[in-house]
């Protein structure tokens, strides 16, 4: 084999013709997990601000001309959704993520405008040695089927006459710890974590969701801080309405009870099939190490003195 083509299967990871070690680690309800913002935007208040007001006037950069209290008075409209939406596309983010559960990625790349996702293969990989993620809701869980079917997966390659990884992968469940990139822009990113973020969905896919908007929040904190869950934003539980008109197929679980429900007690009960939320954010703060407030509306500034050092820096940028 070409020795160039041998290094660049290596660092690929397609090198070996022989199955990697058998090794099968279990971590339990969202441990592990990591998000790690990687590329951001310059400036990207100037790039909204332009945006949102290019529609007016004669001139289309106003920047320069308009005080560091006005621009921000423009991308708070911008981001309360009181001004052109197609300023919230221009910042676009690229993540890395490990950790989440195959099942939690299928769940997030169901988000199909304004992201693009780059997921680790599962039929250009050996996974002799993936972990599990074991789900906080699975009581008294069967390691030993895990086990097996990791077993089995690892045979399948080694055989003679070997299955290739695609078809090995067959005996790999939906708990295997996976992990992919993704770039998205900031209105498809707002949109995201308004579902995702919500305690009536998968833990590992919440938490990846919580992780995220941390990440922005860290770097741009005003950016951040319009990350949350959509019942945060409206003030009431969305998770009885959105599926209020099947309620037969919809509300599996009971309302998490961080905003009041819209319906009574009694109809919870005759919908849900468990009475529990989905996610359990002392869960989330506790193995990820985060804190979740009562709302995220606590975040926001409610002037231009309020903001973070690092937003007004931005914000007062002179350079054209």
């Amino acid at each position: 084999m070409d020795p160039r083509i041998k290094e660049l299967r290596e660092t690929m990871g397609t090198g070996s013709n022989r199955p990697g070690d058998l090794k099968t680690e279990f971590v339990h309800g969202v441990e592990g997990i990591t998000v790690d913002l990687v590329d951001w935007p310059v400036n990207p208040y100037k790039a909204m601000f332009i945006m949102a007001t290019t529609c007016w006037g004669k001139s289309v950069n106003k920047w320069a001309g308009t005080t560091p209290e006005n621009r921000y008075n423009v991308i708070k409209a911008v981001l309360e959704g009181q001004a052109l939406p197609l300023a919230l596309e221009a910042p676009q983010f690229t993540f890395v993520i490990e950790g989440p559960s195959r099942s939690a990625f299928d769940q997030i790349a169901r988000l199909r405008i304004g992201a693009v996702f780059s997921a680790k293969g599962m039929r250009d990989n050996d996974w002799s040695d993936a972990a599990i993620r074991i789900p906080s809701g699975l009581p008294n869980p069967d390691y030993n089927t895990f086990l097996v079917a990791k077993e089995a997966y690892h045979e399948a390659l080694g055989k003679e006459g070997r299955a290739t990884w695609q078809a090995a992968r067959a005996y790999l469940p939906m708990s295997v710890v996976y992990g992919w990139s993704m770039s998205i822009n900031y209105r498809a990113l707002k949109g995201f974590c308004a579902n995702r973020m919500k305690f009536c969905e998968q833990e590992d896919t919440c938490a990846t969701a919580w992780l995220m908007a941390i990440a922005v929040w860290r770097k741009f904190p005003l950016l951040g801080s319009y990350l949350m869950p959509g019942c945060d934003a409206t003030g009431e539980c969305q998770y009885m309405r959105s599926y209020g008109l099947s309620n037969m197929f919809g509300c599996l679980f009971k309302p998490c009870g961080r905003h009041d429900s819209l319906v009574a007690e009694k109809q919870i009960e005759d919908v849900c099939e468990f009475n529990t939320a989905c996610t359990d954010k002392r869960i989330l703060e506790k193995q990820l190490g985060i804190a979740i407030p009562g709302t995220c509306r606590e975040w926001l500034p409610s002037c231009y003195t309020d903001l973070s050092y690092k937003d007004r820096e931005l914000i007062d940028d002179e350079v054209r």
